[in-house]
């Protein structure tokens, strides 16, 4: 059965596409006049168009002009702006994108704005116009460098008048902040990571009708086995070339396991494929080497299929296959933690594969600065990628130029001597609230400003960032107006910023209300685990969990593993006690157990059923296993959040197992307490912070 018609059919450019033969057209015409009559819209015919395939033979044309009564058009038909004429098509859609970005430039006046500004206009503006158009059209390279041209040009401050001069290259500038960039986008890049988005919707959503109109492509091979076949479209056929691409980024989610072939399709963090295995085995689902009855895999047929250290990595990652809980197969997208591919992540990827990425540098702190405004960040970005037109400069791309400071007319005019070795600024550093010897500081720019700042406070930062400002300013006032370089009027229009800024500080302030803090009330309740993870950014996690009974320490256990993100660390720790309480459960005949987690998003999830709301794809199969194990012990367990504070003894024990790679689990052994110093006696404090939970 076909979709069902929207009430979006009134809208504008709405396009109905059909073969030319006498009983689709009947259709179309029975569709638009029933939708006249119950909505009370007519379909005007003098406005409307016919556009026939070069394909339709002249009886054809002329048959669905009679029933249509609608004339066929004669000029080049554009939907929501994009061209529909085959021909040249992605040519004449990326020629109408410069013109629309010329005529955008043309209205604005770059001299009477900050490069701050500019860079405003660039990335909400200018950037947002092709999105569009290039997610549905390939724009030529030839005409994407010029587009990226004229929008350095505007960057930098170019005129009719005025001679362009870059002083940082644009692939510089394309880098992000934390390369030293300004986070501007490559169109050539982001073309095809929206490129990337087409193949995610085709293979993650395909009971799209869109999706399922494939036949001429792949017919019933799948994305993964079509061919690139002549006749196809632009699209398709740069679709086809970034498939291999798109492949080594997305992993399968494990559901029940049916849809997931063991050998063929990536489903684990160290999978590799299998390029020498029989028949039988490449039909193999993930499902069928698990045993569901005792809840654990078929070690042996693991090992023979994939390997020992596949095994390893398999368990210690805790995803199992799970029927108790309706959570199918899905593929997700490896590059962040939702699962959901998104043009943000894919370009960042294409990033990193085309190798545009360069090392990070020391200053990216400087757009984390707080109480400095975003023409200053960007000056003190100029200044520190040498992108200032400073005489040195000016004279590296105009030998004519003379290199010597206008000021002192001693010395070469590079940053260091612009800003701190010349007199007029050695002045305004010793006359100002700093304290800064000039004398003392190394050759380069970068090295100093990090120098400087890294001992300085977060309220004298700006101070130093401003007073470079006003530096640059005044001496630009001595170039182009011939006025006299004052450091003592530089001095004190520094001291009336910062009086400036203190008043408004101090305003904001007096404004501040203290949070109430709700205290918790007292609730000892028989057996109950203390849970935490703890997680760096290389990947090594520890868990831990401590066991009371009545406020005496029980039992303990602490372990060093390998998570992709802290919700997965979050995860695992809590499907250990999961495995614990069921033990404790069933040998000492324990009624209730209470578990007691500081990651709020894990504990929802678990509340309130919802496995979709997780946001990390890696570990919603680990929390449906512990739904699972929730389903068994119904009424016997529950979870319940609580602070940092109230677990402080079991973070503890997870960042000293994470750091020094400890494993144990068993009675509270007062070694390893001594050995890693962890202080595991509950206090009254503890219960202060717990309330009883609902069963």
């Amino acid at each position: 059965m076909c979709p069902a018609l929207t009430h979006v059919i009134y809208a504008d450019d709405l396009i109905l596409t059909g073969y030319a033969e006498q009983e689709e057209i009947q259709q179309l015409t029975t569709i638009m006049e029933q939708f006249g009559r119950a909505s009370g819209l007519v379909i005007n015919p003098a406005k409307s168009k016919v556009w026939c395939s070069k394909r339709c033979d002249q009886q054809s044309i002329q048959m669905v002009h009679n029933m249509l009564a609608i004339e066929e058009s004669e000029v080049e038909e554009r939907y929501l702006g994009a061209l529909l004429t085959p021909k040249n098509c992605a040519k004449k859609t990326g020629i109408m994108l410069l013109e629309k970005l010329n005529s955008k430039l043309t209205g604005w006046r770059s001299n009477l704005l900050s490069h701050a500004g500019r860079l405003v206009l660039i990335q909400s503006a200018l950037m947002s116009i092709p999105v569009y158009f290039m997610s549905v059209k390939m724009i030529p390279k030839g005409i994407i460098k010029k587009m990226e041209s004229l929008i350095a040009k505007f960057f930098w401050g170019k005129t009719d008048q005025v001679r362009y001069m870059s002083f940082v290259s644009w692939q510089r500038i394309c880098q992000s902040r934390e390369q030293g960039g300004l986070g501007i986008r490559q169109l050539q890049l982001f073309g095809e990571a929206l490129y990337l988005k087409l193949i995610w919707a085709m293979i993650s959503d395909a009971d799209k009708l869109w999706v399922q109109c494939k036949g001429k492509y792949y017919q019933n091979l799948g994305f993964w086995r079509a061919s690139n076949i002549a006749g196809t479209s632009p699209l398709w056929r740069q679709a086809m070339k970034m498939r291999e691409f798109f492949k080594r980024n997305i992993k399968w989610q494990i559901g029940d396991g049916a849809r997931i072939k063991v050998l063929s399709q990536p489903w684990y963090t160290e999978w590799q494929i299998a390029e020498q295995a029989c028949r039988a085995d490449k039909r193999l689902t993930v499902d069928e080497i698990f045993d569901f009855e005792t809840d654990q895999w078929r070690r042996a047929e693991v090992i023979r299929l994939l390997g020992l250290g596949a095994l390893n990595h398999i368990e210690q990652s805790g995803q199992k296959p799970c029927r108790t809980v309706n959570m199918r197969d899905k593929l997700v997208w490896d590059g962040n933690k939702s699962g959901n591919y998104t043009v943000k992540d894919g370009y960042e990827c294409l990033l990193r594969r085309r190798g545009n990425q360069a090392q990070e540098v020391r200053w990216q702190y400087i757009w984390k600065w707080k109480h400095i405004i975003p023409k200053v960040k960007t000056f003190m970005w100029r200044l520190l990628t040498n992108g200032l037109p400073l005489a040195q400069n000016m004279h590296a791309r105009i030998h004519s130029f003379s290199p010597r400071c206008i000021r002192c007319n001693q010395e070469n005019e590079y940053a260091m001597h612009c800003f701190f070795f010349c007199e007029g600024s050695r002045m305004v550093w010793f006359g100002g609230c700093l304290g800064i010897r000039t004398d003392s500081l190394p050759l380069n720019i970068s090295d100093d400003v990090e120098a400087i700042t890294q001992n300085m406070s977060e309220e004298r930062i700006p101070i130093f960032c401003y007073t470079l400002w006003e530096i640059w300013l005044a001496r630009n006032e001595m170039i182009f107006q011939s006025k006299k370089f004052d450091p003592g009027g530089v001095c004190k229009k520094i001291q009336n910023w910062e009086g400036r800024r203190n008043n408004g500080a101090g305003s904001n302030r007096s404004m501040l209300v203290p949070k109430e803090v709700m205290p918790y009330e007292y609730a000892p309740y028989g057996w109950q685990i203390i849970i935490d993870a703890s997680w760096d950014t290389s990947n090594r996690a520890g868990s831990a969990f401590l066991v009371y009974c009545q406020g005496l320490l029980e039992e303990m256990g602490m372990e060093k593993h390998d998570s992709a993100d802290p919700f997965q660390a979050e995860a695992k720790t809590l499907l250990k006690a999961m495995q614990w309480v069921q033990k404790l459960i069933y040998e000492r005949g324990i009624q209730r157990v209470q578990i007691f987690c500081d990651c709020f998003n894990l504990v929802n999830a678990l509340v309130e059923d919802n496995l979709d709301s997780i946001p990390s794809w890696q570990a919603r199969p680990i929390i449906a296993n512990i739904a699972q194990h929730m389903e068994t012990l119904r009424n016997m367990i529950c979870i319940q959040h609580v602070s940092r504070e109230a677990v402080r003894p079991a973070h503890d024990m997870a960042n000293h197992a994470r750091r020094r790679g400890v494993s144990y689990q068993g009675i509270p052994m007062a070694a390893i307490m001594c050995e890693h110093k962890i202080g595991i006696e509950i206090d009254s404090t503890f219960f202060q912070q717990v309330q009883e939970a609902p069963p």
